[in-house]
């Protein structure tokens, strides 16, 4: 009974790298403008929001998000001139998370010169990912199997405060499992057994830690 518990063992924290990109083609009105002579710069963001999520689908380790879409001056009958949104890369390799970024800007820039637009890119946030300390991650695993459950290890894709603490001193984490893998929202859920699981492998942990010739 005591494996159907999930707890996991955290192995780092994400490094994340946000922006908006800003799409700038020709307005004009949904009438008048023929379709092989539009720059239309709602459909070249439509079109560049797919490389972005064929980009992250291709790449192991890896999450991409267009959050925000906005349409300057935006009208019914009329062709889209601007058009700007948000992008979030993730990855708990920072190798990985700048090679994506610099991938899909080259996929961005592909798209508005096919398309006869201007695209920019401004990044606006960067924060490194954060690994969980190695001494301190092997007693929570330990922990985890003093208390008969598997030892299971992922990383977050959330940031965390203990992010932080990156280069200040170790840190280590361990998750609950959420109904559905949905987490922060309203519908997120996590069993009662589950919790206790989790405070049983806690208090394992720190009553380890407490042991003569533990990590320090």
């Amino acid at each position: 009974e005591a494996e159907d518990r999930a707890v996991a063992v955290v192995t780092a924290i994400a490094g994340a790298t946000r922006g908006r990109i800003t799409v700038t083609g020709e307005s004009g009105h949904a009438g008048t403008v023929p379709m092989t002579l539009r720059r239309d710069a709602l459909a070249a963001a439509a079109e560049m929001i797919l490389a972005i999520e064929r980009y992250a689908i291709a790449t192991a380790d890896l999450v991409a998000t267009v959050g925000v879409l906005e349409v300057t001056n935006g009208a019914v009958n009329a062709v889209p001139g601007a058009v700007t949104f948000t992008l979030d890369v993730r990855s708990p390799s920072d190798a990985v998370r700048h090679a994506a970024v610099a991938g899909i800007g080259d996929a961005i820039a592909a798209v508005a010169a096919r398309r006869s637009v201007s695209a920019g890119v401004d990044v606006t946030y960067e924060a490194p990912a954060a690994s969980s300390d190695g001494a301190l991650t092997d007693a929570l695993s330990a922990a985890m199997r003093h208390c008969g459950l598997p030892v299971r290890a992922l990383a977050s894709g959330a940031g965390h405060d203990a992010m932080s603490f990156k280069d200040c001193m170790p840190f280590a984490m361990l998750f609950v499992r959420c109904l559905g893998g949905i987490s922060h929202n309203p519908a997120e859920y996590a069993a009662p057994a589950d919790i206790d699981a989790a405070t049983r492998v806690l208090a394992e942990f720190v009553d380890a830690l407490a042991r003569p010739g533990a990590p320090a």
